[in-house]
């Protein structure tokens, strides 16, 4: 079965909350904590692209229609 991908971009607004264990961590922008809570608002979509999904499968028949499968001679 085919399968199709739409693919939304655009622009908008996030709030990530993490923990940490300690201050200077927390502290530190490079730092990745356990991720709480993620709101995501103001989502402003520029375009939408939509695309067949590859399925990973091999095509073994031509793509030409294949006449009958005596010979003539």
């Amino acid at each position: 079965m085919v399968k199709y991908l739409r693919i939304k971009s655009g622009e908008a607004n996030f709030q990530l909350v993490e923990r940490f264990d300690e201050v200077e961590k927390a502290a530190d922008p490079n730092a990745q904590g356990e991720v709480v809570e993620c709101k995501v608002e103001s989502i402003k979509i520029d375009f939408t692209k939509v695309k067949k999904e590859k399925d990973g499968r091999v095509k073994n028949s031509p793509s030409e229609v294949q006449g009958s499968s005596t010979k003539e001679t």
